[in-house]
Order: structure tokens, then sequence, then C-alpha cells
């Protein structure tokens, strides 16, 4: 029964496949072929030193973003500048319940920081435990969710560059070993 169950769905996946890609269908409507040109693309799924440095940096400035649609919003964005999709998706795990109090926080300090410049802050301290009704906890995300956003999106412009760089250098650095390697492999005396 499971056979057939896994036979039936791969079925599917690949007619599914094949129907999305077929010429006349991806022709017929403006959004199937944003589709095909942007999701079908196999630069996208396969890394490359730029498509994974892009993933990576993509990636990281959405993980940096603390919005209920980080896996959705890093796909659009990786099809759009057409780097590694699967790579930015993981990154988005990055920002899981452990790491999140760190990353609302330092969001939160640089958010208050930048908009001090500009305009008033909150003047309340950011909460240390989860109000007790809900009017309260709307009085404080209204106050404080501005500051957390625009500390977001300042850390993770700074970031995501400092990441494709990192990325970048990395993979250069594995590409010149792993040809050392091979040519220490060639030179090598045949015993």
């Amino acid at each position: 029964m499971l056979d057939y169950v896994r036979g039936w769905f791969r079925r599917s996946v690949f007619k599914t496949i094949r129907f999305l890609k077929h010429p006349r269908k991806l022709r017929k409507s403006p959004a199937m072929r944003w589709f095909a040109r942007h999701f079908l693309d196999k630069r996208v799924w396969k890394p490359t030193q730029h498509t994974f440095s892009g993933g990576m940096a993509v990636g990281m400035f959405i993980t940096l973003q603390l919005l209920p649609i980080q896996m959705p919003a890093a796909t659009v964005l990786s099809a759009i500048f057409r780097v590694n999709i699967p790579i930015a998706i993981a990154l988005c795990w990055l920002s899981n319940p452990f790491t999140l109090v760190f990353i609302a926080w330092l969001e939160y300090v640089i958010g208050k920081w930048f908009l001090a410049f500009y305009t008033t802050v909150p003047t309340t301290p950011f909460p240390t435990h989860l109000p007790d009704s809900m009017v309260d906890a709307w009085i404080v995300l209204k106050e404080h969710a501005p500051v957390v956003l625009v500390g977001g999106i300042i850390l993770g412009a700074l970031v995501a560059p400092v990441t494709y760089v990192a990325t970048w250098g990395c993979w250069a650095i594995g590409a010149r070993l792993e040809a050392a390697k091979k040519l220490r492999k060639l030179n090598a005396p045949a015993t």
C-alpha cells in the first residue's frame, strides 16, 4: 500500500511539473510566465558561487526581519534576484525560538538608536514578560513593533552584504583547495 501511495505521489508531482512547464500553459497567463522565468530556472536550484552567496545574503536579510512570512518572502526574493532558493529558505530557520530573543533585543536597540535621530522613540521599557491581557499586548506591540522593524531592516541591510562577501570568499577558498588537492593527486608519483 505504501509503495502504491509513493508511486501515485511521484506520478502526480511529475504530471504537475510537466503541466506547468508546457509551453502553451506558460504563454497563456502572465503569472505563469513569471513563475516559469523565475522558479523553473535551473540556476536558482543548483548552487554555484554566485547563487549560493546570493541565497545566503537573501536568507540572512529575511531572517533578521521578525515577520511571520519569512519562508515565502525568502522564496519570492530569491526567485526575483535569481539566487539559490533552498539556501535562502534554510537560513530562515536561524531565527528560531532560541535565537529570537537575542535577535529581537538587538533589532530593538538598533532601531531605537536609529529612530532617536529622526523621531521620538518609545519611552516605556521593552517588556520583560508577556502582558496579561490582549489590550496590554496590543499597546506594547503598537509602541515597540515599528522600532523592531526599523532595526531589522537596518541590521539586515548591514549583515546581508557581509554574508554575501564572506560566502563568496569561502567558496573561492574551497575551490582553490579542491583544485590544489586534484593537482597534488595528479602530480603524485605512482607507486
